[in-house]
């Protein structure tokens, strides 16, 4: 059977995707053939290994392994003007200080070249999958970047977001950051989960495997739990908010 890996919001933390592109690569040796990985924003933003997120997915992108779209957080940087010579207009945007101040590390921790990475990325991702026609966005379909989707809501729910993109198999979702596995008349809404910002307390970080053929969907956990020590470490090193460390413990301030 082939797969598809499908990840989200890995918000800048190196070491979580560190360990799910590890958890991939052993799945290959078990036995499981995935054919491409799909990233469906929030690659950076708030966690401080922004540079070298976007290395390795750089990698992946050249061996045509994988595709990234923008997510919520991506789009700020995004948006920056490409002459600035800093990131003040982080300061308009609606958002709580400490995500502020983590987006301005990013902005300049990426230097020109890994903000026009950022501006190059799609806002919508649209493939086939075995003869499956797939749709992925980070918020909703009619709004990519402001939009939620809401996790355990009845089936009419997500009728209603997949209704815009029903000529499509799968809507790829990231907003929840939960994982979403919803059959609907129109098709099926998935979101994987996420991989660097943790939902809640006790939420590891989480993709989801999808069978192409039969759309069958299961989601993988990751630990790495020993790893969060060394990123608090860097999260004090880089002078980012404390808020930040409570994130990665809690997946909340």
């Amino acid at each position: 059977m082939v797969y598809v890996a499908v990840l989200a919001n890995i918000n800048g933390n190196l070491p979580a995707l560190a360990k799910a592109l590890e958890k991939i690569e052993a799945l290959k040796e078990e036995g499981y053939e995935i054919e491409k990985y799909y990233v469906l924003g929030n690659i950076i933003g708030l966690f401080p290994y922004p540079k070298e997120v976007l290395d390795a997915l750089d990698d992946l992108i050249r061996n045509n392994t994988v595709k990234v779209i923008r997510g919520e957080l991506d789009q700020v940087i995004a948006e920056s003007d490409p002459h600035a010579e800093g990131p003040d207009y982080i300061d308009r945007v609606e958002y709580p200080d400490y995500i502020k101040k983590a987006l301005k590390y990013t902005w300049e921790a990426l230097g020109h070249k890994g903000r026009e990475f950022i501006r190059d990325l799609p806002i919508y991702l649209v493939d086939k999958i075995g003869k499956n026609d797939i749709f992925g966005v980070y918020g909703s379909p009619l709004n990519p970047f402001g939009g939620v989707v809401l996790p355990d809501q009845p089936t009419s729910y997500y009728e209603t977001i997949m209704r815009p993109v029903k000529d499509y198999e799968i809507l790829f979702v990231a907003s929840p950051k939960y994982p979403v596995n919803a059959m609907t008349r129109y098709g099926r809404v998935i979101c994987p989960g996420s991989i660097g910002y943790p939902p809640g307390k006790n939420h590891k970080a989480t993709f989801a495997l999808v069978d192409v053929d039969t759309l069958h969907t299961k989601f993988i956990e990751v630990d790495y739990e020993d790893e969060k020590k060394l990123i608090e470490e860097k999260i004090k090193k880089e002078g980012l908010p404390e808020e930040l460390i409570r994130v990665l413990y809690h997946g909340k301030v």
